[in-house]
């Protein structure tokens, strides 16, 4: 009987194991044709393509605002080098909270206004607002995008 006991809880452990072993948020990047649309179609925003403006440094930039929350689109060449611009621009900045692993990065600022950046793969998307009210606009447009 007492076998019986352990084996069955071996298995609940063992089950519990692999089940919760899947419950990490995988986020998928978005594409720059998709953030354009969803901006400018879905969400209302105005949407200017400014990668001329930046040559060299993003493969694409893409602003789009609404009112006082503006949000840009960067592309990099790979994931590395959108990894390594979150890290050098704001890994060590003080008031920033930066947070990584394998898949994405995430920064928050709330000094003064709120900005709230997100890389995964290749792709870095940051959300901006000078008033705290708008920073729920900021959480929903994320939201929408898969964020």
């Amino acid at each position: 009987m007492k076998r019986i006991k352990r084996i069955i809880l071996v298995l609940i452990i063992f089950v519990s194991v692999v089940i919760l072993s899947g419950c990490g948020k995988k986020y998928s990047s978005i594409t720059y044709s998709r953030f354009t649309e969803k901006m400018s179609d879905e969400l209302n925003y105005s949407v200017k393509d400014e990668s001329l403006s930046y040559e060299g440094k993003f493969e694409r930039e893409i602003s789009a605002a609404k009112g006082d929350v503006v949000f840009i689109f960067y592309e990099f060449k790979t994931d590395k080098d959108a990894k390594k611009y979150m890290e050098n621009n704001y890994k060590k900045r003080k008031f920033y909270s930066y947070k990584s692993n394998d898949d994405y990065s995430t920064v928050k600022y709330t000094k003064t206004g709120y900005l709230y950046i997100v890389q995964v793969d290749n792709i870095v998307i940051a959300g901006s607002t000078e008033k705290d009210s708008s920073k729920n606009e900021i959480k929903k447009v994320f939201k929408e995008l898969g964020y």
